[in-house]
């Protein structure tokens, strides 16, 4: 029996339990999501909460789009089980809310939500139509995957909390979690999300400090016993606290930690939900304090995890996290465990259960509402209708788009039940880093931006991306990979962004410089950079 087990077990029939903090976590997020459903009763309030969100509510709930499941629950056991390499991860995560700090205030000013709507605003006529649709697909391409990781996580981390491993009741707990994200999301839109992801960041930054304050005292605040006790699962403080340890010193470790990095600093900015969220902010310049004070939380965020995943090396030691899960993806919990003594403990299990819980339910459905974002506004509206739709049928065809999109979402992650998952996150934080990027950036800065460049851009990086994740090692010659039975990889390495970053903002240029601009995207381009200098509302 697992030390949850135990814990739960003794704790039957208490009010205090995580299965009970659970049903009052569902209760109260979808109160939410119906009293902020109430206001939904145009497109507008819909998708982006009438552009009424304050700084600081914005900040929070950017935040929240910032940590999914897999932040509060991969940094730490990554730094426990991989040291050096676990805390320069970690590091590049804080350092991607730079990139959106760039981004945020342009891309507020351009008045639209959506990455096809920004591109589509440099892509007059047809060719804003093949924007939208590109958009739509790279969108798709990041969301759906993301969500199915999510999903997963979710499944596995509730039934691991509530007391069970066996595979049956992770898959009824993901299919229930699922549900119950395309549930709120249809009813509260951006502002039922956003009064989650706000709840959540607050629940998830005052869990990680209690955490940390119970991991100090538990080390007597001595952190030179902290560094030097959490390396001696992991080889000593000369392995541990060196680089190599997570992919191996020799080649191509080196280049496989860079491209991680690389992938998590590029690729976390960008992701389409954190594009939605700039898009509510009240003008150009809430949207850029909402982004700083959202870097500077994230920064303490990342902080305490590196702290906690060093407490989990050595409080519960590497071999213990290894044995219970070789990813290390229970390593919170199983800190949670060894530190939760008497009724202070169970406070503090039942409050990390539903932080988790919480986590992956806000982080689906921001993914859900940006992938129903994508379908409903930039395909069926902007292009089978173009542009010419009321209200009430986009709120309906937003609506059944979050239907569709969560549908899909659940199917996959039952459909890949015990199969090897890392290849879709790897695939759609590459996706992001090498495909939204630069078309973003090209979109917004650069006058010589033309349509074929973007088609490139959007289009063949795309492509790339599919190409290497496929032909590489997270799925076949593995044990680790979705097909470790067989072998037909070429490309080495499971990160594949340090191939395809550079991809994406070649093909950008060399299409451009191809086909340059016509005078009707000239045109264009100088309404669109008009609209990122004075602001569009």
């Amino acid at each position: 029996m697992t030390a949850s087990a135990v814990l739960l077990a003794a704790d039957q029939g208490s009010l205090l339990s995580p299965l009970t903090a659970f049903l009052v976590v569902i209760c109260l997020c979808f109160l939410l999501c119906l009293v902020a459903g109430v206001a939904n009763d145009t497109a507008a309030d819909f998708w982006t909460a009438e552009r009424s969100m304050p700084a600081l509510r914005n900040a929070l709930a950017l935040c929240g789009d910032y940590l999914p499941a897999t932040a509060l629950l991969s940094p730490v056991g990554t730094v426990a089980l991989a040291g050096y390499d676990g805390m320069a991860t970690a590091a590049s995560a804080a350092a991607s809310t730079a990139v959106l700090l760039v981004l945020a205030e342009p891309l507020r000013n351009t008045g639209r939500f959506t990455l096809g709507s920004v591109l589509a605003s440099r892509a007059p006529g047809p060719a804003g139509r093949a924007a939208r649709i590109a958009g739509a697909v790279t969108t798709l391409a990041v969301c759906v995957p993301l969500a199915v990781v999510q999903l997963r996580v979710a499944g596995e981390a509730t039934a691991y909390v509530l007391g069970s491993r066996t595979p049956g009741a992770a898959l009824v707990c993901t299919v229930l979690s699922g549900l119950l994200i395309t549930t709120f999301a249809a009813f509260g839109g951006m502002r039922g999300t956003g009064m989650i992801q706000t709840g959540k960041t607050l629940l998830v930054l005052g869990v990680v400090v209690a955490l940390a304050v119970a991991a100090g005292g538990a080390l007597h605040w001595d952190f030179d016993a902290l560094m030097d006790r959490s390396a001696i699962g992991g080889g000593g403080a000369a392995v541990f606290h060196a680089p190599g340890l997570l992919f191996g010193p020799g080649a191509p470790g080196p280049l496989e930690q860079f491209s991680l990095c690389l992938t998590v600093a590029l690729g976390s900015a960008v992701v389409p939900p954190l594009l939605m969220r700039v898009g509510a902010s009240l003008d150009g310049r809430a949207a850029r304090r909402a982004t700083g004070c959202a870097a500077a939380v994230i920064s303490v965020f990342y902080g305490l995890v590196v702290l906690l995943g060093l407490a989990a090396a050595a409080v519960v030691g590497v071999r213990g996290i290894a044995t219970d899960d070789p990813q290390g993806n229970s390593a919170l919990l199983l800190l949670t465990d060894a530190l939760a003594h008497g009724a202070g403990g169970r406070v503090l299990f039942t409050a990390v259960a539903c932080a988790v819980f919480v986590t992956a339910l806000a982080s689906v459905a921001g993914l859900t509402l940006a992938g129903a974002a994508a379908l409903s506004h930039d395909l069926h509206t902007g292009v089978l209708r173009r542009g010419r739709s009321t209200d009430r049928r986009e709120l309906a065809a937003a609506q059944w788009s979050i239907v569709a999109v969560g549908v899909v979402a659940v199917g996959l992650a039952v459909l890949l039940r015990g199969w090897s998952i890392l290849f879709l996150a790897s695939f759609a934080a590459a996706a992001a880093a090498s495909v939204i990027l630069p078309a973003l950036l090209y979109t917004l800065f650069w006058p010589g931006f033309s349509r074929l460049g973007m088609l490139w851009t959007l289009h063949g990086s795309l492509a790339c991306c599919v190409l290497l994740q496929l032909f590489g090692p997270t799925v076949s010659g593995q044990p680790y990979s979705l097909l470790p039975g067989v072998d037909f990889h070429w490309f080495p390495l499971q990160n594949i962004a340090v191939a395809t970053v550079p991809v994406g903002f070649l093909l950008g240029w060399a299409g451009s410089r191809l086909r340059p601009p016509t005078p009707a995207e000239r045109a264009a381009c100088t309404a669109a950079e008009t609209a990122v200098l004075v602001g569009r509302t």
